[in-house]
């Protein structure tokens, strides 16, 4: 985007992340963009919602959205580290940023070429330790972890472990248990510590909120009370962790502050007032709640609300749940692909956006079914990055008019982007896949108030798992057809054979005899043709064939054309005036004559006709048509034997042209 208009041009930023974590993520790119409008920065979020990222086809599909950024047009590079799940692919994107000279700012991450903002945890975490054993008395203190060797988890039991040597207290193996990061594995814990000692430690200081709301479950369950018998506490400040009961005292760590720190010091180095690289940390809040004794158990001001926001949310995935159900169901009975991409006209109502664009690459479709020789890669899908032009475009506005629109090269990334950003200032592109195979992505205006992740993560695998079997019906369609054209086609010649003409003629005879028009058949035998596999090669036997072939070809007129056998051919047909039949014989001997003056073999291509034409009678058939015109094909090849013996060398003298077949 390095024009002369760089003075008044609007910075264009690309945000990188993934995951589906509503409501951090949320908090974080809402503050973020909120921050960025104040500056007039253009927005363009570059989002998966894999939820984590293993080495399977899937998760590939997903990331590959972060192939899309086009660095040539952007300003600068944000990186939610706390949600991308990929190391690899931000390793990529840093090092493109790098190579382009813009600045990167990465949340919750530290990398030597940008500038990192992070998320205070430790500092936090020894806290409520701390306030554990200083105000509450415990002594007796279980840590429970994430998967052991997690670097999460490890500096969270370095902490615990600092805390409680500084207190006075002693870590054996008994205080240390590992989990999940998962509210079932804390429930196994605590069952596990209850098994072992038959009765519970004085506390439980989790590692995340997860797993310290399944302590609670289990310890209810065991019939123990929180926090009167067992103090449990957390880190990280989920939703769940405010509205559970009893509520977890938790780290609300500051990721809204994070999100608005990092528009603040892009737009601090574009004007050149800070480095592009450094360090800060963004503090959060210790919340101190019912789970630890310091917040008195009330529930009655927020179980109203609570449930009032479950059951809408309820409400919300029925409704999407049976839409995507029926609008699926649709799809899937469409025949052609064109039939199809109407029907995701109805997913895009779902995406409750005022304006979206799906992009779908050129390619995906296939419009041809290659020959099982062919190496598998030839007509594969992509499988990282996106094709040179995104051929099928539906743009939506507001979730009811929907156009088609034009292909546009995929490094644009939207038709008429700046056009685009004249009308929306933040655009967020989704990736479409099925597995790790390339279908497209979806752009979208986006405003994250009242945005479901998880509905929109089931939308995209729906139109993705539609559009993929779209495709594979097609090709199923063109695999059929193609198998259907060699079972009535001959190879060597495109003609149809024996069988295809026997299939396709009997309609055309038929309509003769209703109608009482003229049907008529051309019979061709080559001439020659031993001779030409004898002295020249049967390549070249192969090439007298096709010349024949390719001539009827040429000057028929709709007929039906058929290789009987070696050297024998069938056409026929309609008879289209009184003419017709003598003038497309004329037309077949002059292709012969043209190509044989111009073609540079040590040969002649030849044959032998014979045209019959009539109209046919109920209760004919079309094999008395053709056995009068093979009868005339005979004498013109015995007469032409007469005259020219079988070899049509170049070398020898022409004699004059035999008669031709008589017409009955």
């Amino acid at each position: 985007m390095n024009d002369n208009s760089e003075s008044v041009r609007k910075k264009v930023i690309a945000l990188a992340s993934g995951g589906i974590d509503d409501a951090y993520l949320s908090s974080v790119v809402q503050s973020f963009i909120n921050k960025c409008e104040e500056f007039d920065f253009r927005v363009m979020w570059f989002q998966s919602l894999a939820g984590e990222i293993r080495d399977n086809p899937y998760d590939a599909g997903e990331i590959n959205i972060y192939e899309l950024i086009n660095f040539n047009r952007i300003d600068a590079l944000v990186i939610t580290a706390m949600f991308m799940k990929s190391e690899k692919s931000m390793a990529e994107l840093i090092k493109k940023a790098k190579l382009k000279n813009i600045p990167i700012i990465i949340i919750d991450g530290e990398n030597d070429c940008a500038y990192s903002i992070s998320l205070e945890y430790e500092k936090a975490f020894g806290e409520i330790v701390r306030h554990v054993i200083k105000e509450h008395g415990a002594k007796d203190i279980k840590f429970l972890g994430g998967a052991k060797g997690n670097d999460v988890s490890d500096e969270r039991e370095k902490v615990f472990r600092n805390v409680m040597e500084e207190c006075g207290l002693s870590v054996t193996e008994d205080n240390i248990d590992y989990g999940y990061f998962w509210w079932a594995s804390g429930g196994d814990a605590a069952q596990k510590h209850y098994d072992r000692y038959g009765k519970m430690p004085d506390a439980f200081i989790c590692a995340n909120d997860s797993m310290a709301i399944g302590v609670c479950m289990k310890l209810a369950e065991l019939g123990f009370r929180v926090p009167e018998d067992v103090i449990v506490t957390g880190i990280d400040g989920i939703a769940e962790g405010s509205t559970f009961f009893p509520s977890i005292t938790t780290l609300m760590c500051n990721v809204a502050g994070a999100g608005e720190t990092a528009a603040v010091r892009l737009n601090e180095i574009f004007e050149g007032r800070i480095p592009p690289t450094g360090k800060e940390t963004v503090s959060g809040k210790v919340m101190f709640r019912e789970s630890c004794g310091c917040e008195p158990m009330n529930r009655s001001a927020t179980d109203n609300v609570l449930k009032h926001d479950l059951y809408n949310h309820i409400d919300l995935w029925n409704g999407f749940s049976d839409s995507m159900i029926k609008i699926s169901e649709a799809a899937t009975g469409c025949i052609s692909f064109e039939d199809t991409l109407e029907k995701i006209k109805l997913f895009l109502r779902d995406v409750w956006s005022k304006e979206c664009w799906l992009c779908i690459c050129d390619g995906f479709i296939s419009e041809s079914v290659m020959p099982a020789d062919e190496p598998s890669s030839y007509n594969d899908y992509l499988r990282k990055g996106y094709a040179p032009i995104m051929k099928y475009v539906i743009h939506g506005l507001d979730n009811s008019d929907f156009e088609y629109m034009d292909p546009f090269a995929s490094e644009e990334m939207l038709p008429d982007l700046d056009g685009v950003f004249e009308r929306c200032r933040n655009i967020m592109f989704l990736p479409l896949h099925f597995q790790d195979r390339c279908i497209g992505y979806l752009g979208m205006e986006f405003n994250l108030t009242g945005r479901n992740f998880h509905i929109l993560y089931a939308l995209l695998t729906n139109i993705s798992n539609v559009l993929e079997n779209s495709r594979v019906k097609q090709e199923m369609l063109m695999a059929v057809n193609s198998l259907e054209d060699m079972y009535i086609k001959d190879s060597m010649t495109r003609l149809y054979n024996r069988r295809g003409f026997y299939r396709l003629t009997p309609e055309i005879y038929e309509k003769c005899v209703s109608e009482k028009t003229e049907f008529m058949v051309l019979s061709v035998d080559m001439d020659g043709l031993k001779g030409i596999n004898d002295n020249y090669g049967h390549h070249e036997g192969d090439n007298a064939i096709i010349t024949i072939a390719n001539a009827l070809r040429a000057v028929s007129d709709g007929e039906i054309i058929a290789r009987f056998g070696g050297d024998e051919y069938i056409a026929a047909g309609v008879c289209k005036n009184s003419t017709y039949a003598e003038d497309l014989v004329k037309r077949f001997e002059a292709y012969l004559k043209n190509y044989n003056e111009n073609s540079g073999k040590p040969y002649l291509v030849e044959a032998s006709c014979g045209i019959v034409k009539g109209v046919p009678e109920s209760g004919g058939t079309i094999d008395q048509f053709i056995r009068q015109s093979d009868e005339l094909m005979y004498v013109q090849k015995s007469t032409r034997r007469r005259y020219r013996g079988y070899c049509r060398s170049k070398e020898r003298n022409t004699p004059p042209s035999a008669p031709s077949g008589n017409n009955i």
